[in-house]
């Protein structure tokens, strides 16, 4: 008998930040909690408004949740075409989408913050020539 898995004590709050797209929502928890998880169910909302990913901000703190996301994002758009009608504006959506996944902005806050920069260095007063200062120096 396989035990049933009881919902997240803060289910309401998940489905919430998931699905409440005119809100602006800061995931903080511990490792392996769902962040991820609530994070790809948002992009996954954003979708279904018919917007194409590369048009979408996916921001998270470390390299490697950045790499998870991009991997995650690519079965879980996978997998939604293969659920998909075949021929529907949706499935074409999400294919299109797909193809888009290169050029999409799935990364760390400071590769996020370092690109703006680099885009606007004169909005910014800064030198178009700078470069992110190494944590240890």
């Amino acid at each position: 008998m396989t035990p049933t898995r009881r919902p997240a004590a803060d289910q309401r709050v998940r489905h919430e930040a998931a699905t409440r797209l005119g809100h602006s929502y800061l995931l903080e928890a511990g490792a392996g909690t769902g962040k991820t998880t609530v994070l790809l169910d948002r992009v996954t909302e954003i979708l279904k408004t018919n917007i194409l990913l590369e048009r979408i901000a996916v921001i998270t703190f470390t390299e490697k949740a950045a790499g998870e996301l991009k991997l995650r994002l690519r079965r879980g758009m996978e997998e939604m075409i293969g659920a998909a009608e075949a021929g529907s504006g949706w499935e074409a959506h999400l294919k299109r989408s797909l193809e888009s996944l290169d050029r999409a902005t799935v990364s760390t806050i400071h590769s996020f913050a370092a690109s703006l920069l680099r885009e606007r260095p004169i909005e910014a007063n800064i030198d178009p020539r700078f470069a992110v200062a190494d944590q240890l120096g």
